[in-house]
């Protein structure tokens, strides 16, 4: 009896390590009461970006000349990102990662793949990514065959964007729903940011009330492997049929 007793204390005791140890090492990146650990980057005027009812708030101002960013301080390579996003209106935004510096002179504070919100109701590249750097851009991985992905993400709703980046392997789900898989090693490492877009003075006001919100913003930096999700997309390079295009 007492070594029947011993055995399931143990199992017990094996069962619990390895349900603590198959954990998700998630960790918080804001912390829902102000910018402690971001940044605002961006030109003079830049456009709202505030802290509001735990979650990170920006809209678009007339008169801002480039994007405004919430910019996280610290620096990524490879991670698993996970954040819930509300969009109201047409407003374009976007998740960057691995972004670079620019210089003083550039049009854009910062540079580098952005996972797409689309704000067009027809086009519905939302979870699509491409190169985002200035005046230009380059679609490296759209949905335009990816009928499933493309109704995965519902405007006025919240969404959950999933983005892994391990390597030269870029993985997005759009409310679980896989939008894209690519294969490409221009960036490695950089902040994470959200994009609040530009908007000329004399844009159409009723657009400044629209607005993007972020919450539960959460990473994963460590044993990415375990924690990383197979993916049903085939993993491709950039599409070659694809052309910069000048930005709006």
């Amino acid at each position: 009896m007492k070594s029947l007793h011993t055995l399931v204390l143990s199992l017990a005791t094996t069962i619990a390590a390895f349900s603590a140890d198959s954990t998700p090492p998630w960790r918080d990146l804001f912390n829902g009461r102000d910018l402690t650990g971001w940044k605002i980057v961006g030109p003079t005027p830049k456009a709202s970006a505030i802290v509001a009812n735990g979650e990170l708030v920006g809209h678009m101002i007339r008169g801002t000349p480039e994007h405004t960013f919430f910019c996280t301080e610290e620096k990524f390579g490879d991670f698993i990102l996970e954040v819930d996003c509300f969009q109201t209106g047409g407003f374009n935004t976007g998740v960057l990662f691995r972004c670079i510096d620019t210089p003083a002179n550039a049009s854009v504070r910062l540079h580098g793949y952005q996972m797409k919100v689309d704000p067009s109701p027809t086009r519905q590249w939302t979870g699509g990514i491409f190169d985002d750097y200035g005046k230009n851009w380059l679609w490296l991985q759209n949905l335009k065959t990816n009928d499933r992905g493309r109704t995965a993400y519902k405007f006025n709703e919240w969404a959950r964007f999933r983005i892994e980046a391990v390597g030269r392997e870029i993985k997005i789900w759009v409310n679980g729903i896989p939008t894209a898989h690519l294969l490409h090693d221009k960036y490695t490492r950089g902040p994470i940011a959200f994009k609040i877009h530009s908007f000329p003075a004399k844009g159409d006001a009723a657009q400044e009330k629209n607005l993007i919100r972020w919450k539960n913003i959460r990473i994963i930096t460590t044993d990415l492997a375990r924690y990383a999700q197979p993916m049903e997309l085939p993993a491709l390079p950039a599409d070659p049929t694809q052309t910069v295009l000048p930005k709006p």
